[in-house]
């Protein structure tokens, strides 16, 4: 069967594209089209839809404020040019974060995302190794056990890599960003710049050119943008599947 939805945006051209999209998924069937926020409040007062995909910002009523008006809120799938909302969307526990302009490519991993949460398959064994595993450093002519969980940011600099800890300690040792990036599990880690990898659940907020870790601002480079969104989004997922 195919997944009911709703499709709200205040542009018409993301609008016709997004209905492109669906078109060649085979998999999605529109309800409902809107370009006006509330008449699509009203509608999901009336229906019932299996996902939501809306604009952020629009006249009236944003979408993170739609999702938050309704008492028992379909799937969400938001739609923005702005990644600092992603942090309000983990919040609300919306399904995934689309940074526009919004490729195909893109669009299916949603709605392939949204189809496992509809259909899901039997789940895998927790990895316990991210969460209590640790890697060895070299630094200061001595091996250093640091576990996972305890890193916030590594830093890379001229001659050495810098990893910062939730103990406030920095460790400097001369292996390089991209080999110790390598070590370390990737569901844990991602890189928000090429000189900074970030612990993903150490993430405290993201905007469109930095990320807030520990209580400091690391810079967000633009080709990192739509990975780092994306990871926050996946972190709630897994969140909400475990509770």
């Amino acid at each position: 069967m195919k997944i009911s939805c709703l499709l709200l945006d205040d542009d018409p051209l993301v609008l016709d594209l997004l209905q492109a999209y669906v078109a060649m998924t085979d998999v999605l069937d529109v309800k409902a089209v809107f370009n006006d926020p509330l008449e699509a409040h009203s509608y999901l007062l009336e229906h019932e839809v299996q996902v939501l995909f809306s604009d952020v910002t629009m006249p009236h009523l944003s979408g993170l404020d739609l999702v938050r008006s309704l008492q028992q809120p379909p799937l969400v799938v938001l739609m923005t040019a702005h990644p600092q909302y992603a942090m309000e969307g983990f919040n609300l526990d919306v399904i995934d974060f689309l940074l526009k302009p919004i490729s195909l490519e893109r669009f299916l991993k949603a709605v392939n995302k949204v189809a496992s949460m509809l259909r899901p398959a039997p789940p895998e064994p927790a990895d316990q190794s991210a969460s209590s595993g640790s890697f060895f450093i070299r630094t200061d002519a001595q091996f250093v056990r640091l576990m996972y969980r305890e890193v916030l940011y590594i830093e890379a600099l001229k001659d050495f890599t810098k990893i910062n800890t939730t103990d406030g300690r920095a460790h400097l040792t001369l292996v390089n960003l991209k080999n110790l990036e390598e070590q370390l599990p990737p569901r844990m880690f991602v890189r928000t710049h090429r000189s900074y990898l970030v612990n993903a659940s150490q993430i405290e907020s993201v905007s469109n050119q930095e990320v807030r870790v520990g209580g400091r601002a690391l810079p967000l480079g633009q080709t990192y943008r739509e990975q780092v969104t994306e990871r926050i989004v996946n972190h709630s997922l897994i969140r909400r599947q475990q509770h």
